[in-house]
């Protein structure tokens, strides 16, 4: 009798042990869709919002930064905003730029024009770029970051006022 209930619980562990296979094959598969599906949301996210980002504002280097304050372009930038903190301002700045830290840019947003265009710089381009998302999420329209900061625009050999 003991063999007819063992034999009954290996024939009841095999056919479960087939569906626990097939159920972890499914599982698996699924899974893996999942992951894919996931990495192709997010890889193509990253590249729509890169995008996205440099139809709002555009990318500048330090040369053509240069360029646009020029008396040769007209002058084509308005405003020429620092983010850096008014100790950095103190050490070196870019003639006729305006200080508004970074931390207080949001406080006094209504000192920049809209309409305007606004050049902006940090010190090696890194809280400018968070600045110039911040002032188009705002509803400007002409945004340049100066790539690099002022770091690049001293290399360069551009005037600073000390």
């Amino acid at each position: 009798m003991s063999w007819g209930l063992s034999s009954k619980i290996k024939r009841t562990r095999s056919h479960g042990g087939r569906r626990n296979n097939s159920m972890r094959k499914f599982l698996n598969r699924k899974l893996i869709f999942t992951v894919i599906t996931c990495l192709v949301v997010l890889a193509s996210g990253r590249f729509v919002s890169e995008s996205f980002a440099r139809e709002i504002f555009n990318n500048v280097s330090v040369s053509e930064a240069k360029y646009m304050m020029s008396e040769q372009n007209n002058s084509k930038v308005d405003f020429i905003l620092d983010v850096r903190t008014g100790e950095e301002y103190a050490r070196s700045h870019i003639k006729d730029a305006v200080l508004i830290p970074i931390m207080i840019l949001t406080e006094k947003m209504h000192e920049i024009q809209t309409g305007q265009s606004i050049l902006v710089y940090c010190h090696n381009g890194n809280r400018s770029k968070v600045a110039c998302e911040l002032l188009t999420s705002r509803g400007h329209k002409h945004v340049f970051n100066m790539l690099g900061g002022i770091e690049s625009w001293i290399k360069k050999g551009y005037e600073v006022v000390e």
